[in-house]
């Protein structure tokens, strides 16, 4: 229960709440359990528990209602599924987080993002996909070549079985260290992280991504250097 000496700050409100409220329950069970309670009472069968059922339930809504007061929003959903299922906790990313608010957008650039590693530049046609269906669909009928896909989701569950058939990836979320660039490296499909937008991308729009800017430092989250970060261009339309 020290805190561990490979601990770094936490990159999320979220994340430190969790943490926060998973450490203060945890040691508060330790203590009433008493320094005497022996080891194998927590494991096996148990007969003490250092997180039970109704501790993870309490820390959910705890946490949920401390993140409201200080973020003023839901949590973001990754696909539609979790909103129809939970309206009274999440929301689309694409439809509660607000645009950019920089006043010195390059003439022709509608949005930007922390490229996670070198590639080509990539022209192409966004397809906006927020819906499991969305991904049932095109794992049948396949990605049209020539997509760039532009979505919510930075796990990258959702997106995971059509991921190599995009010619690139715009995240709206996440960072470099998130679940979609790991894969993403290994798909070798060039993608976007926490992505800023102008104004909304649209499905249909030709656009142009610099993904031959150099990739975002892991470490830049936690006080390095910030490298520049990738563009996408709109090549047809008005940014």
């Amino acid at each position: 229960m020290a805190d561990p000496k490979w601990k770094l700050p936490e990159s999320s409100t979220l994340s430190r709440l969790t943490r926060e409220a998973l450490f203060a329950t945890v040691r508060r069970n330790l203590e009433a359990a008493g320094p005497d309670a022996p080891w194998k009472d927590f494991t096996g069968p148990r007969t003490l528990e250092l997180l039970s059922e109704e501790d993870g339930r309490r820390i959910a809504e705890e946490v949920f209602e401390q993140f409201q007061m200080i973020e003023g929003r839901k949590l973001f959903a990754g696909c539609e599924i979790a909103l129809k299922e939970r309206p009274d906790l999440y929301v689309l990313r694409s439809e509660a987080q607000e645009l950019e608010p920089r006043t010195d957008w390059p003439e022709g650039v509608v949005a930007d993002g922390d490229n996670v590693f070198q590639h080509d530049d990539v022209e192409g046609t966004v397809l906006v996909v927020r819906e499991v269906g969305e991904v049932d669909r095109l794992m049948r009928e396949g990605v049209p070549e020539g997509t760039i896909g532009v979505i919510d989701d930075a796990g990258g569950t959702m997106t995971a079985p059509i991921l190599e058939e995009f010619d690139g990836v715009v995240c709206l979320a996440g960072t470099v260290r998130s679940h979609l660039a790991i894969i993403s490296r290994e798909f070798g499909v060039p993608v976007l992280m926490g992505s800023r937008t102008r104004r909304p991308l649209r499905t249909g729009e030709r656009v142009r991504v610099t993904y031959s800017v150099e990739a975002q430092n892991v470490d830049a989250y936690f006080g390095d250097a910030i490298k520049p970060r990738a563009e996408v261009v709109l090549l047809d339309g008005e940014a």
